[in-house]
């Protein structure tokens, strides 16, 4: 005799919702299926934006792409978010889906604002925003011990899709007077590159390949207002950000630089008389540690704070703000690694997405 069985899928985890029962099969549901879809809410590139707000951000959804793998009846359903009026009616269309005349299903997947379930390159999470790529793939499948109103049996697949990136927000970009006069007379902040992440190794190179941050192209000296109007600017304007989507780290953290040009030294002043810049005018500020904003015992864990307050890993599924970078002159320097005896230090805010807020230092 067959047994006609009906099979539900849900998602778990990152705001997927999970489901359990005590019958699971492994690779062995028998007889033709109706294969049901339930789908929850699951669970962010250098251009200026706004701050991410909130906590448990969601995951945008660009597309959904189901895949089942059957004996007979395998199919792949794809849904856009074009096609619909919003968030929710594109998640209202995958829950109501259904897979028919299904024999012997033995896998599920799905492939959320991406087509491959691994090996995501630099440039593409640069360019997924808040799209982050989704993959889960499933062989297991529940009954329900139910049936439907035609008296089918009822399975369930539970996909649990991780995160598979994290984000980082930077913004407050401030020169700070450390010392009277000012050690520069004229220096022009060009923009912000987040070193490390393709192995570039010079800022032309990085801006050649179309990494380099939005240009700011303003002057950096007490001329814009940090002395002579009482008032210290910051970049990028209007309380925005540049942010970077990273694949996880957990050694080797990217660097953060600052790259400045048309740089004169202030030699009027006696003690930068003897200063001689490059001729190249060219100078740079480097990140060397990020440290946490929130000193929770939680966060310690995650992100590897090692016991001089650095964090030591960034995991994926976190949004790392640094909203205040303040530059002193010392932390200017004509190489690539910038200034070498001035640690400023950004720290880090943490929301599932979690966004953490934070300090970093310079080198």
């Amino acid at each position: 005799m067959k047994i006609s069985k009906s099979l539900f899928l849900a998602f778990a985890g990152l705001g997927l919702f999970a489901c359990s029962n005590e019958d699971v099969t492994e690779n062995g549901v028998q007889g033709e299926a109706s294969i049901s879809v339930k789908i929850s809410d699951p669970a962010l590139s250098r251009a200026v934006v706004d701050y991410t707000s909130g906590t448990g951000t969601e995951v945008t959804l660009n597309t959904i792409k189901l895949v089942l793998t059957a004996q007979t009846g395998g199919a792949t359903k794809t849904f856009n978010l074009s096609d619909y009026d919003d968030r929710a009616a594109l998640l209202e269309a995958v829950n109501s889906t259904e897979f028919e005349g299904v024999r012997n299903p033995s896998k599920m997947e799905v492939y959320i604002n991406t087509e491959k379930a691994s090996g995501w390159t630099p440039v593409e999470y640069m360019n997924a925003g808040l799209a982050e790529p989704l993959y889960a793939s499933s062989t297991t499948f529940v009954d329900q011990g139910d049936t439907d109103e035609d008296g089918i049996n009822e399975y369930k697949v539970t996909l649990t899709p991780a995160h598979t990136m994290a984000r980082l927000e930077f913004g407050g970009i401030a020169h700070v007077d450390t010392k009277d006069p000012c050690m520069f007379k004229n220096i022009t902040i060009d923009g912000i590159i987040l070193d490390e992440v393709t192995g570039v190794d010079q800022v032309e190179a990085w801006d050649a390949s179309n990494l380099m941050s939005n240009a700011i192209g303003q002057a950096f000296t007490e001329a814009t207002g940090s002395v002579d109007a009482g008032w210290t600017p910051s970049w990028p304007e209007n309380g925005k950000c540049y942010a970077y989507n990273i694949a996880p780290v957990e050694t080797s953290l990217p660097i953060l630089k600052v790259c400045f040009s048309n740089i004169e030294i202030n030699t009027d002043a006696t003690e930068y008389s003897g200063i001689v810049w490059p001729i190249h005018k060219l100078g740079y500020a480097t990140v060397k540690n990020y440290k946490l904003a929130d000193d929770s015992e939680s966060y310690e864990t995650a992100f590897g704070v090692n016991g001089e307050g650095n964090i030591t890993k960034f995991p994926a599924g976190y949004i790392y703000q640094v909203k205040s970078l303040e530059i002193p002159d010392e932390a200017i320097g004509s190489g690539w690694q910038g200034g070498e005896d001035i640690h400023v230090i950004a720290v880090v805010s943490v929301s599932p997405w979690t966004i953490a807020e934070g300090t970093v230092e310079w080198n």
